[in-house]
Order: structure tokens, then sequence, then C-alpha cells
């Protein structure tokens, strides 16, 4: 299990690079009187606290000393709206309470719009929000997190939030994920045409024994950007004919072999061949 100490960083990146690591467009950092050569250190930039590519992605800096171990996982508990409001009311709104309150900005995006969660761990000396004589921080080892992170729970109202390392799900399909779960009977509503609604635990548990790879060509599925593993969810026998909406009926594949399965010549041949490979595996009904 990953500790606080293991991930504390231990040399001083520039934000820059740790930025463009994380897959974000560092263009127009260049765009200063320096141009390229002073990209690294360009103050429109280099000072900020969180970095956002809409519809990609998000990069903060947080705290490593923040950070704590909570049932197996670490975590960043706080509240950057009200670390806002405090700056603002001491009249210090510019710059820590704007950078602050851009951090809530951000979380806010990456929760409506499903974004990518980078971080940059910061250590050295950090100011005390609640001590209004405290001098600026000073960051004396900053380093990319090489793993995603999550945001597992944010308040609306109050801005509170709780951030965590890793990723929430590991292995996503096709379909969306956040419908409510529904019967181990397959559910039906009336739109335009009938819709059949699948079972969302039934995906995730055949994702599960999927573990990241094609059932049919073991080939590995892709990484999306939030670093989820992507494969498509199939019934094998389809639940317009009846097929339930089992585990034993639902295999993983890579998207070449379900768009074949679906309008390849080949689409009764694959059938068999994907229930011969279920039968072989101990599954429940």
């Amino acid at each position: 299990m990953t500790t606080l100490d293991d991930i504390r960083p231990v040399r001083k990146g520039f934000v820059h690079d740790l930025v463009h690591e994380a897959g974000l467009d560092v263009a127009d950092w260049s765009n200063g009187k320096r141009g390229a050569a002073g990209a690294r250190t360009n103050p429109k930039y280099c000072y900020e606290w969180v970095f956002v590519e809409p519809g990609h992605a998000i990069v903060l800096n947080l705290w490593h000393v923040l950070l704590e171990e909570e049932d197996g996982r670490i975590v960043h508990r706080g509240n950057f709206r009200q670390d806002a409001e405090v700056q603002f009311a001491r009249g210090r709104g510019n710059p820590w309470g704007r950078r602050a309150r851009k951090l809530d900005e951000a979380l806010q995006l990456a929760l409506r719009d499903k974004l990518a969660i980078r971080v940059i761990l910061n250590a050295g000396n950090r100011r005390d929000r609640d001590d209004p004589e405290a001098k600026a921080s000073q960051v004396t080892e900053r380093q990319l997190d090489p793993e995603p992170w999550t945001l597992a729970s944010y308040d609306t109202a109050t801005g509170a939030h709780v951030l965590a390392r890793g990723l929430a799900r590991a292995f996503v399909d096709q379909f969306v994920l956040s419908e409510p779960a529904g019967s181990e009977e397959v559910r039906r509503r009336e739109q335009a045409s009938l819709i059949y609604v699948r079972d969302p635990r039934v995906r995730s548990a055949a994702l599960l024994r999927a573990g990241g790879c094609c059932e049919y060509c073991d080939v590995p599925g892709f990484a999306r950007a939030d670093g989820a593993i992507y494969l498509e969810t199939h019934h094998i026998v389809p639940l317009h004919e009846g097929g339930p909406d089992t585990v034993a009926n639902v295999i993983c594949l890579c998207p070449s072999h379900h768009r074949e399965a679906h309008f390849g010549a080949d689409a009764a041949r694959l059938r068999e061949a994907f229930q011969k490979h279920l039968a072989s595996i101990t599954l429940p009904a």
C-alpha cells in the first residue's frame, strides 16, 4: 500500500514542465517577453495553483503536508471556497484569495464535465491560512504525482471537498456509468422506441472479470484521459432477443470485435465463440 512518505516530493521541478508532463497544452506559456526561453518562468502561469484544459483535465497544486491516510487511501480534505473567503475578508483577495477561488471553480468544472484530475505535490514552508501575519509560502520540493486523482465528494452548497488518490473505477465501458442500478431482470422504458436499460452492476462485474483485456482476442483496452481502461460490454444473446442481463451473458470486447459482433459477416460464429469462452469460466448466473 502506498503511504504518504512514498509520495513526498524529493526534488523541485518547474511548474511548466510538470503541467506539460500531466498532458496539458503549455504552448501559451511561451507568449511572454522572452518567448520560449521564458516559458518556465512566465509569471502569468508559474505562480498559479491550478491549471485547466477544458474538456480534458485539471492539474492542482496541493501541499503534501495536508494529505491524510484514510482507510487505505490517500486523501485531501479541504474547502478552497472557504479559503478564498477568508483571504478576501482580510483584504488579501488578490492573489491568494483569487487563486483559491480558481481552485474551487476548477473542482466544479471537473465534477460537471468529468475531467481527469492530476496533482502536483508541494513540500516546503506552507503559510498558515489562519495567521494574518504569516509570510508567503515557499516551495522547496515539487513533483507531479504519477497517479491520477478522483473528486470523491464535493458539496456544491459549501465547497467542501474530498480528493482521493487513484481512480474511483479502474475499468469503464461505452455506457453512462452514473445511472442508478436496476434489477437483475432487464428494465425497459418507452421513449420514441423501446429502450433497454442495462444494469450497471452487471457491466461492472464483467469489466472486472476481463481485467482490462478483450475477452475474445486478449488485446488490452486503451487508457482514457482519466486513466481508466476502456472496453465495450456486449450482450452475447441480445436483450431484444430475450437474452438475460447477467454476467454470464455479457462479454467485454475491444471496439473492433464489438463492431464485428454486430455488423460482421462472421457474427454468428463470433456469438458461438463468445458463449464457449464464458462457458469455460466459472460464472455466477
